[in-house]
């Protein structure tokens, strides 16, 4: 395990998240996300697999939460296949499926390599804006705090008298309710490129015939056949891949929380409470949630996307695809999103709810969301209170998985329309905030 190697990538990224309600500026909290990857340096297009994950653009429904350690050397990874180096995978040709029991086996070493390489605490110290030249001028602030909530004001008056009881209070309140939703995803992508494929398929047509020369005679029927093959299988590029992702919140709680407040905080260098924060290697850790997998492909006609950007498409559709099926299975991990407007035809009747949620979320016409209202209590604590049912409207879901504009040439028009299930508690306004209902 000391041999794994970390390749270092650090991003530094915020998104402030508000939602409009009756002309109030609400704050609603997303859940952070760090994003990871498996490389495999083995595969003939790993490095570009890599340099295209390490660019791709944030997740827009996620706080990025990004720290310096985003990719695993596959092959520096040992104890998963006995003496072999590496996660359990499939080759190229295979089914590219992993059984339940591989996958358990790579999530139980996942695992393990994130608690060593102290993923918790790194993303512990991004949420406190760790920063300084060194232990001596070290410091925390509650800078990424304000800015993913409303709470600058408070936060900044009640601080003003370092560890006051008050301002530690407010600060443990607003960052409890983010903390707690931090995940880790780990994706780990198995190829096979069209071309691939072709050489098989040429390798069986030019099979195919000879065989035909040799049963029929007076004609080359079969070199017909077998060139047309070629230049079939030629003509057409892409990449069938599946994706293993997997899963991981950070372990946050009361007692945890109590422990970092009142022995490591700091908002002025104190190098006693940063190096006893370092030295801790045992209180901030990941657990590891659930995994899924998702096989996407993609083939066109030689010309109309580059390698890369075929390979770009199919690493992000991919990994959105586990994610919204992660969503749906694992409660912590549902998105919330605010309703953009409420529609209505020309003669004033209600036509729905439309939301910026789409294919890439998981959105189908069988699933049903929530409708919920932020309520935030005299303490600072926001909750969401359940006011109605919206499910969405046949023919009106929004293709907003990645490239989908340029890729099928439609008008642009953005959201998902819903409409009302039963009764609402509540009249349904903007603002108000949609989640994934529970699936039982």
């Amino acid at each position: 395990m000391k041999k794994i190697l970390y390749i270092l990538i650090s991003t530094l990224f915020v998104v402030t998240s508000w939602a409009q309600t009756n002309n109030v500026n609400t704050p609603y909290y997303r859940n952070a996300l760090t994003s990871m990857m498996i490389y495999h340096p083995e595969d003939e297009f790993g490095y570009d697999v890599y340099k295209i994950f390490t660019h791709l653009p944030a997740l827009e429904k996620f706080d990025n939460h990004d720290v310096d350690l985003r990719v695993i050397n596959n092959d520096a990874v040992t104890g998963v296949k006995g003496k072999d180096q590496g996660f359990h995978r499939q080759d190229y040709g295979g089914s590219l499926v992993l059984t339940s029991a591989e996958k358990q086996k790579n999530a139980v070493v996942l695992e393990k390599l994130l608690n060593e390489a102290q993923m918790g605490k790194r993303m512990v110290a991004k949420w406190f804006d760790l920063q300084g030249n060194s232990i001596d001028s070290a410091s925390f602030s509650s800078r990424i705090l304000e800015e993913r909530t409303n709470y600058n004001v408070t936060v900044s008056e009640a601080m003003m008298a370092r560890y006051t009881t008050e301002g530690i209070n407010v600060l443990q309140t607003i960052s409890n309710d983010l903390i707690e939703h931090s995940f880790i995803l780990v994706s780990d992508m198995t190829y096979i490129t069209a071309e691939q494929r072709a050489d098989v398929a040429k390798k069986f047509l030019s099979g195919l015939g000879e065989v035909i020369d040799g049963v029929f005679t007076g004609a080359n029927v079969g070199d017909h056949l077998a060139l047309a093959g070629e230049e079939i299988a030629d003509s057409f590029t892409g990449f069938k891949v599946m994706t293993h992702s997997y899963l991981f919140q950070l372990i946050w709680n009361d007692s945890i929380s109590n422990i970092f407040y009142h022995k490591y905080y700091t908002q002025t260098p104190n190098p006693e409470r940063i190096r006893a924060f370092l030295n801790d290697k045992s209180l901030f850790k990941v657990k590891y949630l659930g995994a899924e997998s998702s096989v996407y492909e993609k083939t066109q006609k030689k010309g109309k996307y580059s390698r890369t950007g075929l390979l770009e498409m199919i690493t992000r559709r991919s990994i959105d695809k586990n994610i919204a099926e992660l969503q749906s299975k694992h409660e912590p991990f549902k998105i919330k999103t605010p309703i953009m407007g409420v529609e209505y035809n020309n003669k004033g009747k209600l036509l729905g709810y439309r939301a910026l949620v789409g294919q890439k979320e998981g959105v189908t016409e069988g699933r049903k969301y929530e409708v919920l209202e932020t309520v935030i209590n005299a303490k600072g604590k926001v909750n969401y209170n359940r006011i109605a049912t919206i499910k969405p409207v046949n023919n009106q879901i929004w293709d907003n998985r990645f490239n989908a504009l340029m890729e099928n040439n439609v008008d642009g028009t953005e959201g998902t329309l819903f409409n009302l299930v039963g009764a609402a508690s509540k009249q349904i306004q903007p603002g108000m905030l949609i989640r994934e209902q529970k699936t039982n």
